[in-house]
């Protein structure tokens, strides 16, 4: 697969798991686009996804409806699928533990310096999209595979099946979408094409 194409999924991916905004409410519809024509057998995730962007058009209604099902999903109360992989390696389930540090360490290595200004921590789950995004796009092939064997893969395992299971709309595709990638990967034996 090109490598601008992968980045573009892991970016896709990303924008989803980051907050939500304007702009990525507004192009649902694309990501949608764009998972169906590269990733095999998710027609039904793509219909319910088409569903959701049919019963809430783009504008401040479906903006708002992404934010009714991620604040209980990634952010307050009883949080649902901690988006830190921190919390799922730590011993204590914390935030800001060991692998953060070893996430940020793993992309200082590879140049991808996080500033303050990044509104997020390393071991987000948008935030390491993000970083397999530039691999392929920079068409560092053997880092990604050692990224995701690390670090990604291992943080997927845990947190996909919890957002799929919290039945969220989007969000349960969107996870699903994800993991049906990376188990097409794992098939393939080729993480980057």
């Amino acid at each position: 697969m090109d490598k601008s194409i992968i980045a573009e999924l892991y970016l896709s991916f990303a924008a989803v798991f980051h907050r939500p905004n304007q702009d990525v409410s507004d192009h649902l519809e694309e990501l949608i686009d764009l998972w169906s024509e590269v990733i095999p057998g998710i027609d039904e995730l793509v219909q319910k996804l088409c569903s959701f962007c049919y019963q809430f058009p783009p504008g401040e209604q479906r903006l708002n409806a992404l934010w009714e099902n991620y604040i209980p999903l990634f952010e307050t109360g009883a949080v649902e699928a901690p988006p830190y992989a921190s919390v799922y390696f730590g011993e204590e389930g914390l935030v800001l533990g060991k692998e953060a540090f070893n996430v940020k360490q793993f992309y200082a290595t590879y140049g991808y310096g996080m500033g303050e200004e990044s509104g997020e921590l390393p071991d987000h789950l948008a935030v390491e999209l993000e970083f397999c995004a530039l691999l392929a796009r920079n068409g560092q092939d053997q880092v990604l595979k050692d990224f995701e064997k690390r670090h990604l893969t291992l943080f997927l395992e845990r947190i996909l099946p919890r957002i799929k299971n919290s039945d969220r709309p989007v969000y349960s595709e969107v996870a699903t979408i994800l993991e049906v990638r990376q188990l097409n990967l794992q098939k393939e034996g080729d993480f980057v094409g």
